[in-house]
This record gives C-alpha cells, sequence and structure tokens, in this order.
C-alpha cells in the first residue's frame, strides 16, 4: 500500500467511537491545563460528550483539547474538527502539520483559510480552492502574489 493510502486509511479509522469518552474527564483535564474558565463554564451545562459534540463550539473545544491536553492528533474527534474551516486549519497548522485532506472541502470554502493551507500545507497552488480565493479581494491578491499567477472568478452564462 503507497504511503498516501496508507495515511489516508490511518486518518479515517478512529480506534476508539468519541461517545466513549467522558465528558466530565475531558473537562477536569481542560481545567488542569487552564482552560478559559467561561468555555468550561459552557462545558459544564452539557449531559454527555454527545450532547456536547453538537454543540457549534464543539470544533473549537475539541481542536483546544488536542492540542493542549492531548498534543496530538485525537482522531475520534476529526469529524467534529472539520465542521469548522478555523477549526480544521488550526488543528492541521498545530497538529498534524501536512495535509489533510479528509478537511480540505471545508477549509477550502474560506477563502483566508484556503490561502493560508495553500501555503503551509499544500506548499504550492490548490486549484480546487482557486474559485472560493477569486471570490475574495484580498485573499485572492495574496494568492497571486504568493504563487506568482493570476487566477479568475469563472462565472457560468446562460
Amino acid at each position: 500500500m503507497s504511503n498516501w493510502k496508507k495515511e489516508l486509511k490511518e486518518s479515517i479509522e478512529p480506534s476508539v467511537n468519541f461517545s466513549q469518552y467522558d465528558l466530565q474527564e475531558i473537562i477536569e483535564q481542560a481545567k488542569e491545563y487552564k482552560a478559559c474558565k467561561m468555555e468550561i463554564h459552557n462545558l459544564e451545562q452539557f449531559d454527555s460528550i454527545k450532547d456536547a459534540s453538537a454543540s457549534l463550539h464543539a470544533p473549537f473545544w475539541c481542536t483546544w483539547y488536542a492540542v493542549h491536553v492531548i498534543q496530538g492528533r485525537w482522531r475520534e474527534a476529526e469529524h467534529i474538527i472539520m465542521k469548522n474551516a478555523s477549526d480544521a486549519y488550526t488543528y492541521t497548522r498545530t497538529v498534524i502539520k501536512k495535509r489533510w485532506i479528509e478537511a480540505e472541502p471545508i477549509i477550502m470554502k474560506n477563502a483566508g483559510y484556503a490561502y493560508q493551507y495553500s501555503c503551509f500545507a499544500i506548499k504550492e497552488r490548490w486549484l480546487e480552492a482557486e474559485p472560493f480565493i477569486a471570490k475574495d479581494f484580498y485573499w485572492k491578491r495574496e494568492y497571486e502574489r504568493y504563487f506568482d499567477c493570476k487566477i479568475f472568478l469563472l462565472e457560468k452564462r446562460i
């Protein structure tokens, strides 16, 4: 099996089901690692990890926990982290430190994170993301400067 296929398979297959984690244990660990008191308070409002994972803040919480407590990949929570472009990019940049193909459909939809991801993770033009980058004047200009190219927003005309 080629190296990239093995990495993709490993990133898709979590070793433990996310719902098996104990929310109270996670909260206690977050307190030990000096998590924001307001975020701790917000987490304490949930009865279970399943309830907490449905929150709009869950991608941020999971990213923070992976970066500060686990200090590495938290494969069981990656499906939650991928729900938000900012958190998916942060997780990629600080934890995975290379291309994270499964999160690319989310990251590419945010021009700023798509630009940063193309520079950091892909290290070359990201053709699939260019239509999204081209919609934002600032990030389009930065992308064009960094990669010494021109990108265009192609509009379909009927």
